[in-house]
């Protein structure tokens, strides 16, 4: 469910410049199969962060690689470290990598990310969380240590199609559990405890955000 109105959206929509064979392949597969990846806007923000950063990034949540490539195709002297625990998804998108020429970019850890982060050397100078919602806050404690002290930390699907802000009782798509670790989330980032973020309309909702 979009979280614009009917005629933003469709203006944003056509703004959309034309993808790489690749990226449209991507999108194709993801419609197709039913496959999550974040938005266009929200990777052309990832996009335009990395191209600003050069940074190294550590990505919570690969799939089939779409925002990696996103960020991939901008980075000079950074790369991004992404982490998938589904290895059927990795190898989807160790091949797109290949196929776009950012392989030697990526580095693709599979396994559970809360499994996985512990052992990542760091430091990372972006940190972008988009995998199991129920367990955001844990991706991020684990990583913390590992970020820079001037990180940015990018989470997405904070808004979950307009969702956390529905009443009590309200009918709602996502679970019970995955929207109070959204609120919950959204309230610290923008609260200022521990961290100086919004939350955004792009896409599903993004959290932007610096650590105090």
């Amino acid at each position: 469910m979009p979280i614009l109105q009917e005629h933003v959206e469709r203006y944003l929509n056509e703004l959309r410049p034309q993808r790489a064979p690749v990226m449209a392949e991507m999108e194709e597969l993801a419609a197709r199969d039913g496959v999550p990846i974040v938005h266009w806007e929200t990777g052309r923000l990832l996009a335009a962060i990395c191209r600003a950063m050069d940074p190294v990034v550590l990505e919570v949540g690969t799939a089939i690689g779409y925002s990696t490539l996103h960020m991939a195709e901008q980075l000079q002297l950074g790369r991004v470290v992404t982490l998938e625990r589904d290895t059927a998804r990795a190898d989807q998108a160790r091949d797109f990598f290949a196929r776009a020429g950012v392989a030697d970019r990526v580095e693709l850890v599979e396994g559970d990310a809360r499994e996985t982060i512990p052992a990542l050397e760091g430091p990372f100078d972006l940190l972008f969380v988009d995998a199991t919602k129920t367990a955001y806050r844990d991706y991020i404690e684990l990583a913390e240590p590992k970020l820079r002290a001037r990180a940015l930390l990018v989470v997405d699907n904070l808004l979950m199609g307009g969702d956390v802000a529905a009443p009590p009782g309200a009918p709602t798509t996502w679970p019970d559990e995955s929207l109070a670790s959204a609120r919950a989330l959204n309230s610290e980032l923008v609260g200022g405890r521990g961290w100086v973020g919004c939350v955004l309309a792009v896409g599903d909702g993004i959290g932007v955000a610096a650590r105090v």
